[in-house]
């Protein structure tokens, strides 16, 4: 077998997610007609697909959002690959970034992963990043000898 069209580029969650719910919605449109029938196993597929991308962080992201962020982290010097799992992952923590970024501890220091969270966490934002917060603060108080009722 050869490879005729290798991989021009590289597609995040964001853009599989657009692309599923345009087709979801094209499969909606055309459902009424009698002469065009979806196999099964592609509705399934695309339901599953959905269902798991809406669970995660692309669902609350937007173009603009992977665009800017992409322009922030252009400074890093990370590989395609790098910036998309960060892209679809959305790290919280240092160690995310060090499972991402190979030879992360050679490349950065710990100052750089911080400023880094914060440009991702500053384009991406999400609904749960202040739960992150309010659990941080309550691991503060268990630490401290907080209420203990």
């Amino acid at each position: 077998m050869e490879v005729l069209n290798r991989q021009e580029a590289l597609v995040c969650n964001y853009e599989v997610l657009m692309v599923l719910q345009e087709e979801d919605q094209r499969h909606k449109r055309i459902k009424s007609t009698p002469y065009f029938k979806y196999p099964e196993n592609v509705n399934t597929l695309k339901f599953e697909a959905l269902h798991y991308l809406n669970d995660t962080a692309c669902a609350t992201q937007s173009a603009e959002q992977i665009a800017t962020l992409k322009g922030r982290l252009v400074d890093y010097d990370l590989t395609k690959a790098e910036v998309l799992q960060i892209i679809n992952l959305r790290p919280k923590k240092a160690v995310e970034l060090h499972l991402i970024i190979e030879e992360c501890e050679e490349r950065f220091g710990m100052d750089d992963l911080e400023v880094m969270l914060e440009e991702i966490k500053s384009a991406l934002p999400r609904a749960d990043d202040d739960e992150d917060e309010n659990e941080g603060e309550d691991e503060a108080n268990d630490e401290d000898g907080g209420d203990m009722d």
